[in-house]
C-alpha cells in the first residue's frame, strides 16, 4: 500500500485580534506548533505536514495572494485549516479538531 503524505496547512494572521477568553489556540506561537507537530507525529507517523502561514508577514507570497482570495471571497474566518489545498475547518479550532480532521481525511482518502 502506497503511504500519501498530506499536507496540513494552518492560516491565521497574527495581528488580528484574540479572543480575551482565551479561545481557541495561539497557531502563531512556536510552542503551539511544535505540540502540534509531534501530536501529530506521534499519531500519523511522518505522512503529514504542518506548515503554518500568517496572513498579515508575508503579503507579497503567492501562497498569501491566492489563500487571501480564498478567504475573502468565500468570508472565512481565522484561523483556517486546509487540507491538500481545500479548506476544512474556519474558525477557532484545538489540536484534538486538527488530529480529528487529520483522522477524517485518511481514512476518506484512502484507496481500496
Amino acid at each position: 500500500m502506497i503511504e500519501h503524505t498530506i499536507e496540513i496547512i494552518i492560516i491565521d494572521d497574527s495581528n488580528r485580534e484574540e479572543c480575551v477568553a482565551g479561545c481557541g489556540e495561539d497557531w502563531s506561537s512556536p510552542e503551539t506548533l511544535t505540540s502540534a507537530r509531534q501530536r501529530i507525529k506521534d499519531r500519523f507517523d511522518d505522512k503529514i505536514q504542518l506548515q503554518y502561514l500568517d496572513l498579515s508577514k508575508a503579503a507579497s507570497d503567492s501562497d498569501v495572494l491566492e489563500w487571501n482570495e480564498v478567504i475573502n471571497s468565500k468570508n472565512l474566518p481565522l484561523p483556517l485549516l486546509a487540507i491538500n489545498g481545500q479548506p476544512r475547518i474556519s474558525g477557532l479550532f484545538d489540536i484534538r479538531q486538527l488530529l480529528d480532521t487529520i483522522e477524517v481525511e485518511i481514512e476518506t482518502g484512502e484507496e481500496l
